[in-house]
């Protein structure tokens, strides 16, 4: 009975592994197939978030004076982010053998560094439209933000 349950288990990995391999290697060739988008694609991409976003928000003429600075900052925060997912698929498509620990430690590390400065310039850049919005505004605005960090996790 034992033998039977091992040999069992034993198959059931195998035909796990055989197919499983080839969707490994398939996955790894679609993300090499992404066509790469240019700065200036990206930098549109933003810019139409942000287009939308202040849509969305519903700005008063008073408000609206202060919605430039924020979406500046959106724009490069956003673009940046889009490079930086970009760059993070190109070095996984190309990753072969084993990567130093080290490294990728110190790359972290800065660029989370990049991530956290980035933030702060939006929020220094947004905090007098937000002081501005109503309560609806302010969650409109919210789920914007967090809806986009939502779509970059699942990348």
């Amino acid at each position: 009975m034992r033998k039977a349950i091992t040999s069992l288990a034993t198959a059931a990995l195998l035909i796990g592994s055989a197919t499983v391999g080839p969707a490994i290697a398939r996955d790894r060739s679609d993300r090499a197939d992404r066509v790469e988008l240019t700065t200036s694609q990206l930098t549109d991409q933003a810019a139409a978030r942000a287009a939308q976003l202040k849509a969305d928000l519903r700005l008063t003429p008073e408000q609206d004076k202060n919605w430039a600075g924020v979406q500046g900052a959106l724009v490069d925060v956003w673009r940046k982010q889009a490079e930086e997912r970009q760059s993070w698929r190109n070095a996984r498509a190309n990753e072969t053998g084993s990567t130093d620990l080290i490294e990728r430690m110190r790359k972290t590390g800065d660029d989370q560094i990049e991530r956290g400065n980035n933030l702060k310039k939006l929020a220094d850049a947004a905090q007098p439209l937000y002081a501005s919005l109503d309560d609806q505004q302010k969650r409109r605005f919210t789920e914007a933000l967090f809806q986009r960090h939502r779509d970059r996790r699942s990348d």
